[in-house]
């Protein structure tokens, strides 16, 4: 992926700033939340991961093997999938950390596709989160 012929990624719905601003607020928890709650979240960082998933791997199919940029995306993205293959946990904690897993992949995925994106047009660093 030159960054001359690179063009910009796809518009996600909702944005990698939003999906990250969502899993970082349920990483940050320090009380458990409502199963309901949890729940919501389940499938809110399922559909994150839904998306994001094809689009990293869509992403990397261009580089090399040798590119560590699309090595560390890919096992982010595999252990995503791993992730996504989960059973439901026994108890609230157990939901929790669960769901919070999910939330770490979300996170991480969120941050190889803006990293690939500002790699593929060119910049030279990481785009702000804010």
């Amino acid at each position: 992926m030159s960054g001359a012929n690179a063009q910009p990624g796809p518009i996600l719905s909702p944005s990698t700033t939003t999906m990250r601003a969502e899993a970082t607020w349920f990483l940050d928890q320090q009380a458990l939340p409502r199963y309901e709650v949890v729940r919501r979240f389940d499938v809110d960082f399922r559909h994150h991961l839904e998306q994001l998933l094809p689009l990293i791997e869509q992403m990397t199919a261009g580089l090399t093997q040798s590119d560590m940029s699309r090595n560390v995306a890919l096992a982010g993205a595999r252990e995503a999938r791993r992730r996504l293959t989960e059973v439901e946990a026994a108890g609230l904690d157990g939901e929790v950390n669960r769901v919070g897993r999910l939330a770490r992949s979300v996170v991480s995925l969120c941050d190889h596709y803006d990293s690939l994106i500002a790699a593929a047009s060119g910049q030279d660093r990481i785009p702000d989160h804010a």
